[in-house]
């Protein structure tokens, strides 16, 4: 995998070289081999008459079309003819190459391109990362709360002025310009070490269309897919979506339940609104290397470690959920604890389900 992506990084540098030839490159080695032309043209026409120097300087006010009125003493027929065919296929060369470099630094092509090539380069370090196919406006919110969260998080985005704007609102987030269900795009938003993928896009069959791709080039990364149809939901998780979401459903439900259970639902929605603590609900899964296999929640006092009470427990094997856990309950590889915290709580919490502490 590492090769892979050893390899890919270096298809990407040189498509950023061939870019820098074409651009930048080419359009001055033109307009020298230009100059070349006329100084050792005019020199050896000259016959020796003229230094290099003068050769050179009437090449110049001939290319540039400054036309100071000065001349080479007796420059003959044959000086004169090569002169004119210097002024009109110089001129033409001069032109392009000014036009192009200009053009080049004025567009700030070679800043686009180096931004994106180091984008690249830091997205092909990361593992276990979310990415994020569309920044509209259930995409916006996405972003949003993962970032709160502080999860690493790859957009992936169409529109340039949308990630212009997701940029400079989130300085440190990572960004791709590019169509979501191409594969190309995928790979190079790290799909292979990828945690998760959520599609946000509008079109049903575009989220649909990047779940299959994900699936196929990740069997193990966990898909959340938008789905406007509740009729096509079926259709998402047979192609590999983990979780299919309507949000006019969830609208629809949270509309219900803001007249049903008024306090339940203030509470839910202080909680993801919070500005100073970010408490969230979060899950936390039991790795086998921790030290907390084996062992049950009052031997460990999980508050005192990390100030967090668990509020449900799932077992590997269960797929019930036990609210509000008792002491006695025991923790098993692969168990699932929900608890309600800040992020350094919860990333306490992970440290020690994960790094195997005491």
């Amino acid at each position: 995998m590492a090769s892979s992506r050893t390899s890919k990084l270096l298809v990407a540098d040189l498509a950023l070289m061939r870019a820098l030839l074409q651009r930048l490159i080419v359009p001055t080695l033109l307009a020298l081999a230009t100059f070349l032309f006329g100084a050792f043209g005019f020199y050896a026409i000259g016959k020796g008459r003229w230094s290099l120097f003068d050769c050179a300087y009437m090449t110049s006010i001939t290319l540039t079309t400054v036309g100071y009125g000065e001349v080479l003493e007796e420059l003959g027929p044959e000086g004169r003819f090569f002169a004119m065919v210097l002024m009109w296929s110089g001129m033409g060369v001069t032109l392009y190459a000014v036009s192009t470099i200009t053009a080049f630094f004025v567009e700030t092509d070679l800043w686009k391109i180096l931004r994106e090539r180091r984008m690249e380069k830091r997205i092909a370090a990361l593992s276990g990362h979310i990415i994020v196919c569309g920044a509209g406006k259930t995409g916006i919110n996405v972003i949003k709360e993962i970032y709160t969260t502080r999860r690493p998080c790859v957009v992936i985005e169409g529109d340039r002025e949308r990630l212009q704007q997701l940029q400079e609102d989130y300085g440190d987030l990572f960004c791709l310009c590019g169509d979501a269900t191409d594969e190309g795009v995928l790979e190079k938003a790290g799909i292979q070490n990828a945690a998760g993928l959520i599609a946000t896009l509008s079109d049903d069959s575009h989220n649909l269309l990047i779940t299959v791709q994900a699936r196929y080039i990740n069997p193990n990364i966990t898909i959340v897919s938008r789905c406007e149809e509740n009729s096509l939901a079926d259709k998402f998780y047979r192609a590999g979506s983990n979780y299919v979401v309507n949000p006019a459903f969830i609208g629809g439900m949270r509309m219900a339940s803001q007249m049903i259970r008024p306090h339940v639902v203030s509470f839910l929605d202080r909680m993801l609104r919070s500005k100073d603590l970010s408490i969230r609900v979060e899950e936390v899964v039991l790795d086998e290397s921790s030290s907390w296999v084996g062992r049950n929640l009052g031997e460990i006092d999980v508050y005192r470690q990390t100030g967090l009470i668990p509020i449900a427990l799932k077992q590997p094997d269960q797929e019930e959920y036990h609210y509000n856990p008792s002491p006695q309950e025991s923790l098993r590889s692969r168990t699932v604890l929900i608890v309600i915290g800040n992020p350094d709580q919860i990333s306490r919490l992970r440290a020690f389900c994960h790094a195997g502490k005491s």
